[in-house]
């Protein structure tokens, strides 16, 4: 009786891992992979900051559908208490961004960021540039030295309430500010989370700097 009793549960099991396989193949289950932060060139006189972010979007099922719209959160040295929401507000052109020295210009900048399609079993790889929500009436994003943590909640057609995708933390060090001050870009890069989809589709564009970059 046991046996029998141990066989249909592991039949069960299986087919209860059938029937989500199943599902994820018919239903449209999208992904973002995340992790990396870039600040773009602000000018020497720069206070205000904003945040670029490389995503790589892919959808596991083989049913079509709309990424309406991302989110990100940002807790700065643990203050739960005083959340920085931002809203994306432009989707930037990396290799024009590249060639304007890591600065945003009319020429890189595509806005509003707006929501697109993602069919089955594609990936799609965006720079997405984000700013406190709600400006000018909130305070701007100034940056200062300390552990931040960023939360990237996204909302598509296959949900009815936005979702936390990724989290992630990079630490801010005085020597960043210093690069930001003196009007370089700087990057945080996550080498715990690997986006080898959004690198390798985006080698060519150099958007990692190079080790001799200023």
């Amino acid at each position: 009786m046991e046996l029998a009793a141990l066989s249909l549960s592991v039949l069960a099991l299986l087919l209860a891992i059938l029937a989500v396989v199943k599902v994820r193949l018919l239903e449209f289950c999208p992904e973002v992979l995340a992790g990396d932060v870039i600040v773009p060139r602000g000018g020497r006189a720069a206070t205000a900051a904003r945040l670029l972010l490389p995503l790589q979007f892919t959808n596991a099922g083989n049913a079509g559908g709309l990424v309406q719209w991302v989110a990100l959160r940002v807790t700065i040295d643990g203050q739960a208490d005083r959340p920085l929401l931002l809203s994306p507000v432009a989707e930037i052109d990396m290799q024009r961004f590249i060639q304007a020295k890591r600065r945003l210009t009319e020429d890189n900048t595509i806005e509003p960021f707006t929501a697109f399609a993602l069919e089955g079993k594609r990936a799609v790889a965006k720079f997405v540039l984000f700013d406190v929500a709600e400006r000018p009436r909130a305070a701007p994003l100034v940056l200062r030295p300390g552990r931040y943590r960023f939360e990237l909640f996204v909302k598509a057609t296959h949900a009815a309430k936005p979702r936390l995708e990724r989290t992630f933390e990079h630490v801010l060090e005085p020597k960043h500010l210093e690069d930001y001050r003196d009007d370089l870009a700087v990057y945080l890069i996550d080498y715990h989370i690997s986006l080898p989809g959004v690198r390798r589709a985006l080698a060519d564009q150099e958007w990692l700097p190079r080790a001799s970059a200023a």
